[in-house]
C-alpha cells in the first residue's frame, strides 16, 4: 500500500508540474506526544523530539485559495514508562490541505486530511531492539492545521499541529486507545513564488 501510495502522489505531483502553482520543500523537527487511553496497554508520558521532512505543491483554486497535497516522511519516538521501552516511528504521509493566503501573499492558513502509512516500526528496551511492526496499526488516519509565513527571498517558515484518530498499536482490547499528537515546527524553500506587491 504504501508504494502505491508513493506512486500515485509522484504522478500527481508530476502532472502539476505544468500548471501555475509552486513547489515548496520543507524541514524541521518534530515534537510529538503519544495519547493513551484505557486499561491494558502501556503508558506514555512524555514528549518526545523527533523530524520531518518533505515536498508541497500549491494549486491555486482562486486569487486567495489553494489546494495543496504534500508528500514527506516523519520520524517519531515514543517512550513506554511501564516497560522502559523506546517505539521508533516512521510514517510515509500525504495531507491534502485547503489554504487560505493572505493578499499581500506572505502569511497563509491551512488544514486538511492525513493518511499516514508505516514505513519502519521497532522499539528497544534496555539494549534489546526488536521490530515492532506486527504491534502498530500500519495506517493512520489525522486532521491537522497550520500556518506558513513566507519571506521576500521565499524561505518560508512553517508551524502546524496533527491530530490523530487511529489507534497507534493494535491491543485486544477495546478500551484501551492511542493516539499521535504532535507540533511540527519547518524551514523551507518556495520555487518559482511571484514576488510579493
Amino acid at each position: 500500500m504504501r508504494y502505491l501510495a508513493a506512486a500515485v502522489l509522484a504522478l500527481l505531483f508530476a502532472g502539476a508540474a505544468s500548471s501555475q502553482g509552486n513547489f515548496g520543500f520543507k524541514a524541521g523537527p518534530v515534537l510529538n506526544y503519544l495519547k493513551t487511553k484505557g486499561s491494558n496497554g502501556g503508558t506514555f508520558s512524555d514528549v518526545k523530539a523527533g523530524y520531518t521532512f518533505g515536498f508541497s505543491y500549491a494549486m491555486p483554486a482562486s486569487s486567495r485559495f489553494s489546494i495543496q497535497p504534500e508528500f514527506n516522511y516523519i520520524v517519531l519516538y515514543s517512550d513506554e514508562s511501564l516497560t522502559s521501552t523506546r517505539f521508533h516511528l516512521d510514517y510515509i504521509q500525504i495531507p491534502v490541505l485547503l489554504k487560505g493566503t493572505s493578499k499581500k501573499g506572505d502569511f497563509s492558513v491551512y488544514a486538511g486530511p492525513q493518511l499516514s502509512i508505516l514505513a519502519h516500526a521497532s522499539k528497544k528496551t534496555g539494549t534489546t531492539k526488536s521490530d515492532a511492526t506486527s504491534m502498530v496499526t500500519e495506517t493512520d488516519f489525522s486532521a491537522l492545521a497550520g500556518v506558513e509565513y513566507v519571506t521576500p527571498i521565499n524561505i518560508t517558515l512553517n508551524a502546524r499541529f496533527v491530530q490523530g484518530f487511529s489507534n497507534v498499536f493494535k491491543v485486544e482490547f477495546d478500551t484501551y486507545k492511542s493516539r499521535h499528537q504532535y507540533l511540527e515546527v519547518m524551514v523551507g524553500y518556495l520555487f518559482g513564488k511571484k514576488k510579493m506587491k
